[in-house]
């Protein structure tokens, strides 16, 4: 039986799966679950795939994997993929909502001890004659290097996602963890110049995360630029290991989660300051998913995703805020990156 198969197959019965492809791997892999499951806790009973959200105060979903039948598959396609640039109808509520949320916690970080926050809106698009696993093929196309994935859950409804940011990879007890923010339209080069306001909020992001995990013997690497479809971005990697006498993954995911690069700083402050402002709920948009395992983890920041309910889609886009925002680029900013999801749709 076909991938696509078993996906309408899951679909039909209301069961769980996942279906996922790493960055720079043509290989795709699926957990089709057998049976309905659900867990939030980190700390696992068996490996899992777990999907996480934002507040982490809410259910996690996840698919134990002993439980699911694994399929392994090539995500090469022969689709055509358009390389347009979507002309976007901008909705004039929709963009002053933003731009006033964005000045408001402009105001906010001059007012307070708030340094950093991440504002974020939801686009709905109409998805009619919508197929998942074309969708999923396109995007694995169009974004070689990003985690591209497809999941269902009754509890969930579709959620799909071309990520490029790892949260943390966990592998005999040593693990990397990324640290990503600022955003610019990539134009041919990776030659680019960065302005104060976008190094400055990256800085918060590499300081932050080093001071939440500096008892797990890290490493900070040298900032480069990376990019991750049509965008760009600044990123730095951090190094550590979990020793015999540290606290364990739990407590790690914890610290990280969420992370200044999708809440703000000081995490506490910038989390109360979206959930009070924000217009919409997150659900799982800016939260994590991926392999958990005894002794390893593969877990991935969930950026540049969607919410497919019948023939609606709504996709998550925002931007980290300082006191040097405008809220004009701000509000364009969100338009770029909702080109990700559009433009495969």
């Amino acid at each position: 039986m076909s991938i696509s198969n078993f996906i309408v197959e899951n679909l039909k019965k209301e069961l769980p799966f996942v279906v996922f492809r790493k960055g720079e791997h043509s290989e795709g892999t699926g957990y089709f679950q057998k049976e309905p499951e659900n867990k939030g806790s980190f700390e696992m009973d068996g490996p899992r795939f777990v999907f996480a959200p934002f507040n982490n105060e809410h259910e996690s979903l996840s698919i134990l994997l002993q439980n699911a039948k694994k399929e392994v598959f090539d995500t090469e396609t022969n689709l055509e993929i358009s390389k347009k640039q979507i002309i976007e109808e901008t909705i004039v509520s929709e963009r002053e909502h933003h731009v006033n949320l964005v000045r408001k916690g402009i105001d906010s970080i001059k007012d307070s001890d708030l340094r950093k926050v991440v504002l974020a809106r939801k686009e709905q698009v109409k998805v009619e004659d919508f197929d998942p696993f074309i969708t999923f093929q396109k995007m694995c196309a169009r974004y070689p290097n990003a985690f591209v994935y497809l999941w269902y859950h009754p509890k969930s409804n579709i959620w799909m996602g071309a990520t490029p940011e790892r949260l943390i990879a966990l592998k005999n007890n040593k693990f990397d963890v990324m640290a990503l923010a600022a955003t610019q339209e990539y134009t041919n080069t990776l030659e680019v110049s960065w302005g104060v306001k976008e190094r400055e909020e990256h800085q918060f992001v590499v300081d932050y995360i080093s001071d939440k995990i500096n008892d797990f013997n890290i490493e900070v690497s040298k900032t480069y630029t990376v990019k991750a479809g049509s965008l760009l971005h600044l990123r730095a990697d951090i190094n550590g290991e979990i020793s015999k006498d540290s606290e364990g993954l739990g407590t790690l995911i914890n610290r990280l989660h969420p992370t200044p690069a999708t809440c703000g700083l000081p995490k506490e402050l910038a989390k109360d300051f979206i959930l009070n402002n924000e217009n919409f709920n997150r659900e799982f948009y800016t939260g994590f998913l991926g392999e958990l395992r005894s002794g390893a983890a593969d877990l991935y920041v969930n950026l540049r995703c969607m919410k497919v309910e019948g023939v609606n889609a709504s996709i998550f886009v925002g931007g980290g805020i300082t006191k040097d925002s405008d809220s004009e680029r701000e509000w364009l900013e969100t338009v770029a990156k909702a080109k990700v999801m559009r433009n495969v749709l």
